[in-house]
């Protein structure tokens, strides 16, 4: 777990800035993006309902970011094999979305009270074991609320968890609120398969090639489909004139802090990670 500050009431006005300044940083060197390897920070949403799926894409090469549905029958279980093969376990939190789609259990709605939000959060992330960082299951809806980003950045600060904006809209405040609360969080650049044929998640894959290279990383998101396994698990193997390397975004966004910080005074100490034995788009199943 990211632990920041012992004094969480001393985050909001420092670290609005730093995250400001950090954030706006290249996300890799120019050294690192000079060579042939292709960054990146793959996340597998879904994960929990269906264990033969899940076991496959627990199979692929690592590590990837594994977001599980809180609640669901094998979200438990996949997780615990998940973290025992170092691939990095996120909660994959429903939030309200605009199609009144169905969200499953440990749905977040803007009809709740702070205090709903924030128990309903905990639950969720007590549901899931070695959870890390937690994204958003669609939520186009909630994710446009200031308040209910507000609750969820600060508890999620408080858990020492960092948070992944899906971005299901292009109205999402989740980052400036996540910024406010000093909490580490990204942004999704590319959905995978949002068209889930071989061919468009191909383009969308080279897309994500072409952005790690110009900007030195990209954050893919893409879901336990046959079809987005099959390609991942040919690609990822068989990486071809790219080297694909792959990034745990816990520990990616604790090198960013470690190394923006060289010397942190002793009062407000960066600790270690506890690592394990370690674009805009409409909802849809993200």
């Amino acid at each position: 777990m990211i632990t920041l500050c012992q004094k969480p009431g001393w985050l909001p006005g420092f670290f609005f800035a730093f995250f400001t300044l950090l954030m706006s940083a290249p996300l890799v060197s120019a050294t690192d993006a000079d060579n042939n390897d292709v960054n990146l920070i793959i996340i597998i949403d879904d994960i929990g309902n269906n264990r033969k799926l899940g076991q496959r894409t627990l199979a692929l090469p690592g590590p990837l970011n594994l977001a599980f549905l809180p609640h669901t029958p094998f979200a438990r279980s996949l997780a615990e094999q998940a973290h025992n093969r170092g691939h990095s376990i996120m909660l994959h939190s429903p939030m309200a979305n605009k199609n009144n789609a169905k969200l499953g259990p440990g749905a977040m709605t803007l009809d709740m009270d702070e205090q709903q939000w924030r128990q309903t959060l905990l639950d969720n992330i007590h549901a899931v074991p070695f959870v890390q960082g937690v994204n958003n299951h669609m939520g186009s809806l909630l994710t446009e609320s200031p308040e209910a980003m507000s609750v969820v950045m600060n508890t999620l600060q408080q858990q020492g968890l960092f948070f992944v904006d899906s971005l299901t809209t292009a109205r999402s405040v989740a980052s400036q609120q996540a910024a406010a609360a000093g909490l580490p969080h990204l942004t999704r650049d590319i959905f995978l398969d949002h068209v889930v044929t071989q061919e468009a998640i191909s383009r969308q894959f080279d897309k994500a090639v072409k952005l790690a290279k110009n900007r030195g990383i990209a954050v893919v998101i893409g879901h336990p489909y046959p079809e987005t396994l099959q390609f991942l698990d040919e690609k990822l193997n068989h990486s071809g004139q790219h080297q694909i390397k792959l990034h745990s975004a816990h520990q990616y966004l604790y090198d960013r802090l470690w190394n923006a910080v060289p010397s942190p005074s002793s009062r407000y100490q960066l600790q270690p990670f506890k690592l394990p034995a370690l674009q805009s788009a409409n909802d849809r199943s993200h």
